[in-house]
């Protein structure tokens, strides 16, 4: 019953694909909803987050995108923000910078970030790799949080997805984290995929997660 009402709640608010450094195209729509849940142990109350994240493409290269959960601080989030490719030159690498603007709790931040990533195509099957930067400036504690993941994943066959991530970052005044994230994605269609991952804290102190999220196309 737990599993069908949570399944629900993430049908219910729709949507996502992968984010990175590739434009979506004038008019096209990617969106993600995902519960995450943490706790130390499982004896212990566990934390509940759930995130919503969309993407839109205003024009052949912008995205206009927001991004609506928990910071990397743990504090509820509402971002909006722009991303243009940048370096355009150096193919096949794909780079691209974003400038958000929004709230963490009740303090107004700006949100830089830097994106990298590349798609490849081999005999054992094909896949692609992100690099992801981002910086949360706090204007009324004048203090910057960061953030970093690296994602890389394969396509297998009939749309299955798989992938591995790693994330890390620093609130400032807290010890640094590290986390591994893998994480499996099954089609739902042809434009859907149903997320199951979890993730393992490597450092910043014992913590287990699990993830449950859908991703749309439109």
């Amino acid at each position: 019953m737990m599993f069908r009402c949570v399944l629900f709640f993430l049908l219910a608010f729709a949507s996502t694909a992968l984010a990175g450094p590739w434009p979506r195209g004038a008019g096209n729509i990617f969106a993600m909803t995902s519960l995450q849940i943490s706790a130390p142990n499982l004896g212990t109350p566990a934390n509940y987050y759930v995130s919503n994240y969309i993407e839109y493409g205003l024009t052949k290269e912008l995205t206009l995108g927001t991004d609506i959960g928990h910071s990397v601080s743990g504090d509820s989030k509402a971002i909006l923000f722009l991303r243009s490719p940048i370096f355009r030159q150096i193919t096949p690498h794909l780079f691209a910078a974003e400038l958000g603007i929004g709230k963490v709790a009740e303090d107004f931040v700006v949100r830089p970030g830097l994106t990298y990533g590349r798609s490849f195509s081999n005999g054992t099957g094909s896949g692609w790799m992100t690099v992801d930067i981002l910086l949360e400036h706090h204007l009324g504690r004048n203090r910057t949080d960061r953030k970093l993941d690296l994602t890389y994943g394969r396509n297998h066959r009939g749309g299955f997805k798989s992938m591995w991530q790693i994330q890390a970052g620093r609130q400032r005044g807290d010890p640094s984290f590290l986390r591994i994230a893998p994480s499996f994605a099954l089609p739902m269609g042809p434009s859907a995929h149903f997320e199951l991952g979890a993730s393992v804290a490597l450092t910043g102190g014992r913590e287990y997660g699990l993830k449950i999220g859908l991703w749309k196309a439109f």
